[in-house]
Formats: C-alpha cells, sequence, structure tokens
C-alpha cells in the first residue's frame, strides 16, 4: 500500500478540477505554455548571443593603418605617447586595441581606443 498516495494524490487533483479529462487538458495546456514559453526565451537568448558574437567578431577598420600622436600621454599600464610619435593599428577586439609602436623597442602594446583618441587622431566608435 505503499504506492497509494501517489494514486490518492492525482484521484483528489482529477476531482478539484472537474474529472481526469479535465486534469488531462489542464496539463496538456501547461505543458505547451511551458514550451512555448522556453522556446520564446530561448530564441531571444540566441539573438543576443548571435549579435553579440557578430559585434565581437567585426572587421578591424583601422587595422593596418598608422596615427600620429599628437599629444603626450600615458595609459597607467606601461605604454607612454610621445607627440610626433606614430603607431600602427595591429588588431582590435571591442574595447582592446593592439598597437604597435613605430621605432618602439617594447612592442606590441594593448590599450584602449579612448586612450588612442585622447593623444591622436584615432577614431572612437562613436565617429
Amino acid at each position: 500500500m505503499g504506492n497509494l498516495g501517489g494514486y490518492q494524490t492525482i484521484t483528489t487533483l482529477a476531482k478539484k478540477v472537474g474529472g481526469p479529462g479535465a486534469l488531462t487538458l489542464l496539463i496538456a495546456m501547461g505543458g505547451w505554455a511551458f514550451g512555448r514559453g522556453t522556446e520564446a526565451g530561448g530564441k531571444s537568448v540566441f539573438k543576443a548571443a548571435r549579435a553579440a558574437a557578430m559585434k565581437r567578431n567585426a572587421a578591424c577598420s583601422t587595422k593596418g593603418q598608422v596615427f600620429a600622436v599628437v599629444s603626450d600621454g600615458k595609459d597607467g599600464k606601461g605604454l607612454t605617447l610621445r607627440a610626433g610619435d606614430q603607431y600602427r593599428v595591429m588588431e582590435c577586439d571591442g574595447e582592446a586595441i593592439l598597437i604597435e609602436v613605430l621605432g618602439g623597442t617594447n612592442n606590441p602594446y594593448f590599450t584602449s581606443e579612448q586612450f588612442l583618441a585622447s593623444v591622436s587622431d584615432f577614431p572612437t566608435a562613436a565617429e
């Protein structure tokens, strides 16, 4: 008689909703609603992930370009640029920019788009 607990619970639930047909319909409708909600959530997560991947894998429009430094600056991570220096953009990954300071001895450097825009004519994402 150990398994009668579950049977009794299902029987009581069926009586409360109007019989086994109504219980079956409620379970089917609940399963359908759960499935549709999961599908909609999955689609939105997939779209967001795809958009983020497309943005991350976008081509670096400044790759290979040489920029002139117009004012002195330090980025706080070991990179010091002086007016008159030139640098070449080697790669971009979102906010991180890999540069080669022409004539520099300790290349390459990772720095930010904001730092480069503050000391040279480097274009920002807003431009």
